[in-house]
């Protein structure tokens, strides 16, 4: 018996259902793995090499040297920086002597940056430098306006870990800076960048983490449980922003290891509200000797809680000057 003509038309109409069923998990396959692809080669060719010091600004007062530069790579690149530091060259009888000092480059939060080296206070001899990162989206932005931004996010977080080497690469070239003391400072998100940022630049001698740890799915949905309490709710908003992120590209916890066999010090806070217990634990495991941890009072630190910070700040000296770790 042959197909009625209505009976004709229905075959199609499920075949169709079926292709586009399979193209759209093709596609969602392919989006998955363009968001979770290696992300090295990029870091490689965006890093590219150090092409020009733009808008560079100095002023110096009391026995200081406060600069602000721009920094453009061969890549197209470009990257803020604020340095502090004593000024380098110090008058004995006719001739200059350029003392070879300590140099401390700091990833804070996303707010702070280049504002981070400055709430570090008295520099105790060292080169302070603060990164700002190349982030060209609204900060002020919350809710749904996230979404208009994910694009600028995203790109941001990919060129952080260049934009590390790129800073490095300035500042190693100045006379001042003693290139066996190269000390990365990661604060709360700054954590994740520099781990990946030390784990591919050599050049990095100790890696310090602050207030932060692993699994970013983890930080992500405890970071939005004030805004979606509700957990069956909240955790998809959280998975699509962990992939959105390349999130499990980015882990620390997959890239501390190779910082070995250069220290890794964290610095963790026993009231930290924002960093879950089980991700500063998975970070700790997943780092190699040498290693060493902290444990200080007080909740996250922020540029609101001076005392936090300042405990932070003489742990961090007090350690690197080979002293007592704790206030």
């Amino acid at each position: 018996m042959h197909p009625t003509f209505t009976e004709r038309r229905r075959i199609p109409r499920r075949r169709v259902v079926w292709w586009s069923l399979g193209a759209g998990a093709l596609l969602t396959l392919a989006g998955l793995a363009w968001l979770l692809r290696d992300p090295e080669p990029y870091f490689e060719e965006r890093h590219g090499t150090l092409a020009a010091v733009l808008d560079a600004r100095v002023e110096r007062t009391g026995g200081m040297v406060e600069e602000t530069v721009r920094l453009r790579s061969t890549s197209g690149l470009e990257v803020s920086l604020a340095i502090r530091a004593p000024d380098a060259a110090a008058s004995v009888g006719a001739r200059e002597v350029v003392v070879r000092r300590p140099l401390y480059l700091i990833l804070g939060g996303h707010v702070r940056g280049m504002g981070a080296g400055a709430l570090v206070g008295d520099t105790r001899g060292a080169v302070i430098a603060a990164l700002e990162y190349p982030y060209d989206g609204d900060h002020r932005a919350k809710g749904l306006s996230v979404v208009a931004q994910v694009p600028a996010i995203r790109s941001a977080i990919w060129d952080t870990p260049p934009a590390v080497r790129l800073a490095l690469d300035h500042l190693l070239s100045r006379p001042d800076v003693d290139p066996n003391r190269v000390e990365l400072v990661g604060a709360s998100f700054g954590v994740i960048f520099a781990t990946v940022a030390a784990a591919l630049d050599d050049r990095v001698t100790r890696l310090w983490l602050a207030h932060g740890g692993g699994r970013p799915f983890t930080l992500l949905d405890h970071g939005l449980k004030d805004e979606i309490p509700v957990a069956p709710l909240r955790y998809p908003v959280s998975l699509l922003a962990h992939l959105i992120a390349s999130g499990p590209r980015f882990a620390p916890e997959r890239w501390v290891a190779r910082v070995a066999p250069r220290p890794v010090v964290m610095l963790n806070g026993l009231d930290d509200e924002r960093i879950p217990r089980e991700t500063v634990d998975v970070l700790w495991r997943s780092a190699q000797q040498p290693k060493r941890m902290v444990w200080l009072s007080g909740p996250h630190v922020q540029g609101d809680r001076p005392e936090v910070l300042q405990a932070l700040v003489d742990t961090m000296f007090a350690i690197a000057e080979g002293g007592p770790e704790a206030p």
